[in-house]
């Protein structure tokens, strides 16, 4: 899921109260205090902690398969740690409205799910409680598990002037599909470089009606992913280490001629394509190639939603052949400052991001864990194909921004991006559009 829009009405929170799932070892609902974080797990990796009088609730997005597979590890912590997890899943468009409306009242939820876009904005807020300490307390982490256990390049997207208060999850970024048996008809050898891609696209569209190439074109954020995955694959980001603006003209050049050359290859509509429809392009035979967020390309492996399984190969965005980029799309989970709980908080999320939940999650969702250990596991590989592709792109890669302002600059881009794509304006407007959405930065 991708932000949108930073400007919801309130109005609709009214209706969101009702509805939280409810995943429990007991329940008693009294004021945390008499539990034991230390407790060692009843089984085999599973979570630390005794908790039989806290009650919890986590905010988050409602969407399977990751609603149902963080259900399935609330209800094996409940089990072992005696507590209570509810969670609160509510739609994507309303979750920021509602988190932020809760915790600057002071109450309810002890666990929350954040975008990048949301992040600083929490944290300048006051509404997130820092966990260094639970991390560096070797009694309530499994044998040799630290904040060193993440990849650091994720880790990082949740620490603030050297305060750490989250845990990432859902890493994802841009990749390209495409269809090997039919490059192999075509005599196509695997692309390398976008070059490669549009080039391979132009031969292959039209043939038994298949269009060359899908990818997104709504504006709901995947957009200036692909934007992203194309600078960084460049050298360059909308941003430097101040937080300036820092777009070179060449590269959002490069990147929107790339864009506006694929989207003529692409199936009717495609400005009203998300990710979700890009993939299912390909999915169901109708594109030849897609370039989208990893999760969504789950459907093309999914034999209850795709004709094509088995039938992809995958490969990071590369301008020059071992160049590849990417963008790190993630999410953090982190404990809410308010939060009279955050013993048991920690202990969810520790067991719930680490390398062996994430994994269960990954071969449903597509999503990809955070920990060392989850990119050195060769059977998840094996069940991953487009982890490779994965672990290229992250080799060079920018974080999904986290400034308060994001919302509304990353908009802002997607409209120019749009633009340059219908032909409202030419790719050198589109650029310099892009540059005044990102004057806000300086």
């Amino acid at each position: 899921m991708i932000a949108t829009t930073r400007q919801r009405t309130l109005a609709a929170l009214a209706v969101l109260g009702a509805g939280a799932l409810v995943l429990s070892g007991c329940t008693a609902d009294t004021p945390s205090g008499s539990g034991d974080p230390h407790a060692k797990p009843s089984s085999d990796g599973g979570p630390y902690g005794s908790f039989p009088d806290e009650t919890l609730t986590l905010s988050r997005w409602a969407g399977d398969p990751w609603t149902a597979g963080q259900t399935e590890a609330a209800a094996t912590w409940s089990d072992s740690t005696g507590g209570t997890l509810k969670i609160d899943a509510v739609p994507y468009e309303n979750l920021h409205d509602k988190e932020a409306l809760t915790m600057s009242s002071g109450s309810d939820f002890d666990i929350v799910y954040v975008h990048p876009s949301w992040y600083g904005e929490y944290v300048d807020a006051g509404y997130l409680a820092p966990i260094d300490d639970y991390l560096a307390d070797a009694d309530r982490n499994p044998q040799g598990f630290s904040a060193a256990s993440y990849l650091p390049g994720v880790l990082k997207q949740g620490n603030t002037d050297g305060v750490q208060y989250c845990l990432p999850d859902f890493v994802s970024t841009i990749v390209v599909a495409y269809r090997t048996d039919l490059f192999e008809a075509a005599g196509l050898s695997a692309p390398v470089t976008v070059d490669d891609v549009l080039a391979d696209a132009a031969v292959l569209n039209g043939q038994d009606g298949v269009a060359g190439i899908a990818l997104p074109g709504k504006r709901t954020g995947a957009v200036a992913d692909v934007m992203g995955s194309l600078l960084t694959a460049q050298g360059n980001w909308w941003f430097d280490g101040n937080g300036k603006a820092s777009l070179d003209d060449t590269a959002a050049t490069q990147a929107l001629d790339f864009y506006t050359k694929a989207a003529k290859l692409a199936p009717e509509g495609m400005l009203n394509m998300a990710v979700d429809d890009a993939a299912t392009a390909g999915a169901t035979g109708a594109a030849a190639i897609v370039v989208s967020t990893t999760p969504s390309l789950s459907a093309l492996e999914d034999p209850a939603k795709s004709t094509t399984v088995g039938k992809w190969g995958y490969a990071a965005l590369a301008f020059d052949a071992g160049k590849p980029g990417g963008e790190l799309i993630y999410w953090n989970w982190c404990i809410s400052a308010n939060s009279q709980h955050k013993d048991a908080a920690y202990s969810f999320l520790q067991y719930y991001t680490d390398t062996a939940q994430q994994a269960k999650v990954a071969v449903a969702a597509a999503t990809l864990g955070a920990t060392k250990d989850f990119y050195t596991d060769d059977a998840l590989a094996a069940k991953l194909p487009f982890l490779p592709a994965v672990n290229d792109a992250l080799s060079n890669s920018n974080p999904q921004p986290s400034s308060g302002d994001w919302g509304k600059i990353q908009d802002q881009l997607e409209t120019a991006v749009q633009d340059a794509i219908s032909g409202a304006k030419s790719i050198d407007d589109a650029v310099a559009a892009m540059h005044d959405a990102l004057k806000v930065l300086g």
